[in-house]
């Protein structure tokens, strides 16, 4: 190495002393994949120069502004910062944007020390939950995911019933703001209806956890969490409900009752997207061609139209009875 590169470059020692941090935290950083890695002249002989440094104080600052290893390995991966000067500049462009139109490592940019301490914990909790289920999982696992106190859970988030809440909460605040998004302008509401459905096919592998878990402690008898899933199913089908009734305003749609026709649909999607996790092989964007013909022509054969007004003179016979139609 020649003198004068090597005049430029500084040892653990002087880093320490240059980022005004202990030898201890930068071998951490290092160990997580925070900072690149170093030039070795030898196994144990390391030097780093200006840009090393230089990305050594964007963490700082980071951590200082109370971000997780996680969520800082997450924005770093996507946009390697050379200077602190950059991470402000992101933050303050990413502050300045619409919720709609943030990106996750700019949403966590955005957000205030207290906001991005409770998201984190939420993504802690996310992860908790989908892996242990509601019952197993405890305060102590997602404290320790986090990689918080337990008390510092407890000064967001009283229990592990409100944290559970919470995280069901956004959850389906994602979803559906993600169905949103995948329906964006389409030119009808059937097509609108279907790319939603077909969203939350896709998504449900993810949030699974979610339904299951507090369908099963409403049957155990929590009150509490069986009138939360009572409040999301009826906000899912709502938000379906808006795209029935304005496909009955354009014609596409005959008249139904949209809340109920909703409520259905959502039971195909659950079904699906339970056998999206449970069959490797299963095809959800055939699924998807199929439940569009579905929702567009129903189940009645338009050869049996004939057949209609005489079972409805006879008072609508079973379909296992002797007067049901025949096909001719």
């Amino acid at each position: 190495m020649a003198a004068n590169e090597q005049d430029r470059l500084m040892k653990m020692k002087e880093l320490s002393r240059a980022s005004g941090l202990p030898v201890s935290t930068i071998k951490f950083y290092l160990a997580k994949g925070l900072l690149p890695p170093p030039r070795k002249v030898k196994p144990n002989v390391a030097y780093y120069d200006r840009a090393f440094l230089e990305r050594l104080l964007v963490v700082k600052s980071m951590r200082s502004e109370g971000l997780s290893v996680r969520s800082i390995k997450s924005i770093l991966d996507r946009y390697p910062f050379e200077s602190v000067a950059d991470w402000d500049r992101f933050r303050e462009k990413a502050r300045n944007k619409r919720p709609h139109e943030l990106a996750e490592e700019e949403r966590l940019a955005a957000m205030s020390d207290e906001e991005r301490r409770k998201e984190e914990i939420l993504d802690a909790a996310f992860r908790v939950f989908s892996s242990r289920g509601y019952r197993s999982a405890t305060m102590d696992d997602i404290a320790a995911e986090a990689q918080v106190s337990k008390g510092t859970c407890y000064q967001y988030f009283p229990s592990k019933e409100d944290i559970f809440i919470a995280t069901m909460e956004r959850s389906l605040h994602s979803l559906l703001s993600e169905a949103g998004r995948v329906a964006g302008e389409a030119r009808d509401a059937l097509t609108r209806l279907g790319l939603e459905g077909l969203s939350f096919i896709s998504r449900y592998r993810d949030i699974q956890f979610m339904f299951t878990s507090v369908v099963s402690e409403a049957l155990a008898g929590n009150r509490r969490l069986r009138e939360k899933a009572a409040e999301a199913y009826r906000r899912v089908a709502e938000f379906l409900a808006e795209d029935i009734r304005r496909g009955i305003g354009e014609g596409v749609f005959r008249p139904v009752d949209p809340i109920n026709v909703s409520y259905a649909l959502i039971g195909i999607a659950e079904i699906a997207g339970n056998l999206h996790v449970l069959e490797e092989d299963f095809d959800v964007p055939a699924f998807f061609v199929k439940l569009m013909d579905f929702i567009q022509h129903g189940l009645s054969d338009t050869r049996a139209e004939a057949g209609k007004g005489d079972l409805k003179r006879r008072g609508g016979g079973s379909p296992g009875g002797e007067d049901r139609v025949r096909n001719p």
